[in-house]
Formats: C-alpha cells, structure tokens, sequence
C-alpha cells in the first residue's frame, strides 16, 4: 500500500543548457507559427483566385498551400509543447 506523505514534486532544470534548448525550442515554434499563418493566408488567397495562377484548379492549389499551413502549425504546436515539459522528480523518503 502506498504511504500517504510520498509526494511527487515537479521542478523545472535550471542550468544553462536547458534554458538555451527551451529558449531556441520556442524561437523555432514562434517560426513554424509565422510560417503557418503565411501559408493559411496565401493558400486563401490562391483558393479563391485573388492570387492569379496559370492552373486549371486554383482551389486545388489553394487548399494544397493551406494544407502545408496545417502541417506546420501542429508541427509549432509540438515543438511549443515538447520545450515546457516538466520532469518530475521522485522523492522518496
């Protein structure tokens, strides 16, 4: 039976080289996050043939540009997560 005063306490590692990774792990996500919008935009524009293509199907193209803007967006979305992960630390008394 498990004792009632275990706890499991979360930390966060502080040394130089984690800040470094987290720091360059969110610039990466902010990046992915820009380019996203960027492709969402342009694949909107594509789609309803504001932007002039000499394709047959500009929608095809266009959900082609939004598609990838997806991609990259759950690609930011995982880097933002997986760079805030807190590990626990077992104390065991």
């Amino acid at each position: 039976m498990a004792r009632s005063d275990t706890a499991y306490r979360e930390t966060r590692r502080t040394s130089f080289m984690s800040d470094v990774e987290t720091w360059l792990g969110n610039m990466l996500a902010t990046l992915l996050a820009a380019a996203a919008i960027a492709c969402g935009v342009i694949g909107f524009f594509v789609a309803f043939d504001y932007i002039d293509t000499s394709v047959n199907t500009p929608f095809d193209n266009g959900m082609i540009w939004l598609v990838s803007g997806l991609v990259l967006a759950i690609s930011a979305n995982v880097f933002r997560r997986e760079h805030h992960i807190v590990e626990p630390k077992s104390d065991y008394r």
